[in-house]
């Protein structure tokens, strides 16, 4: 690996693409784990923040995609495949090295890039994660990490600083599978939150008062008493992933019940729910507050 002396371990130089929120406190959470991390966003104010944090920052994006294990957090598809897919990135890649993909992504895309590292005789691994900016920075992710064995064994350690569990699969587009429908999931679930909400609150009940029985032991899992608790509070801030990615999301859902001769039905109410976020004035506010669309509807109180 770079850096290495004779008959020395050197620990693999890690290079990061993508310092958003959540980019940036994975980053930043390697650095405090004590992994020097070089990292390149496409703006500048993002990455002067991650800089702020411990994080190496360049603005030559081939700096950072030439390291043995490179580390992406990007938005979606369409901004993936020109970056990861772009002749820069790939003419940097070396032989050899590891690119750990932690986008939403559909599977397709997946199945593409994994194809394109491969010519060029890198690995590619899948590594969505679930949780939150606050979460990564306390290394609590979830990780589905998907691709050969090999590389996944190379950047375990790396993983299980982020998170306290990672899965693994196979395929990198398994991987991604599993995260769009968890984020679906996360989606139903907080719309039925603000469904259980408005009803409560139409037969005098105040909303706290009904979550508090079913997030005691009946729905006591991390999500429902999370999102309980904003939907119970009414409080959305600060955002942690927006309503335009949440909708980004479930489209991909859509999108592969579709591709595999299916449907979401459900799905369907919630891309409508969130669309009219992002068409409206909340496209940046957080995902959960679609809660609050099916509370009204619900006859709650907004």
């Amino acid at each position: 690996m770079s850096g290495a002396t004779p008959g020395a371990h050197a620990e693999p130089a890690i290079g990061w693409i993508g310092l958003g929120a959540m980019g940036a406190a994975m980053a930043a959470r390697l650095v405090d784990r004590g992994r020097p991390v070089l990292g390149w966003n496409r703006g500048a104010a993002r990455a002067a923040d991650a800089a702020a944090r411990g994080v190496t920052v360049t603005s030559d994006i081939a700096e950072a995609a030439s390291r043995d294990i490179v580390v992406s957090m990007l938005p979606d598809d369409e901004v993936v495949r020109e970056v990861l897919g772009g002749a820069t990135v790939l003419a940097a890649v070396k032989p050899g090295s590891v690119h750990v993909n932690c986008a939403t992504i559909s599977p397709g895309l997946s199945r593409e890039l994994d194809g394109l590292y491969r010519s060029r005789r890198a690995h590619y691994v899948s590594a969505p994660a679930f949780g939150r900016s606050a979460a990564a920075a306390g290394g609590q992710l979830t990780i589905v990490a998907g691709g050969d064995a090999e590389p996944v064994g190379l950047i375990r350690p790396v993983l299980d600083e982020l998170a306290v569990s990672v899965h693994t699969f196979p395929e990198p587009a398994q991987a991604n599978l599993v995260k769009i429908l968890g984020n679906y999931l996360i989606a139903v679930t907080a719309g039925s939150l603000g469904e259980v909400a408005g009803i409560a609150e139409r037969g005098g009940l105040k909303a706290d008062q009904l979550l508090d029985v079913l997030t005691e032991r009946l729905f006591s899992g991390l999500i429902h008493r999370a999102y309980g608790q904003m939907v119970a509070e009414q409080r959305y801030e600060p955002v942690a992933f927006t309503m335009r990615l949440g909708k980004k999301d479930v489209d991909l859902a859509r999108a592969e019940a579709q591709h595999h001769g299916g449907h979401l039905p459900l799905g369907d109410v919630i891309a409508g729910a969130l669309g009219e976020g992002v068409a409206g004035a909340a496209a940046e506010q957080d995902w959960a507050s679609v809660a609050e669309w099916f509370r009204t509807r619900a006859g709650g109180v907004r």
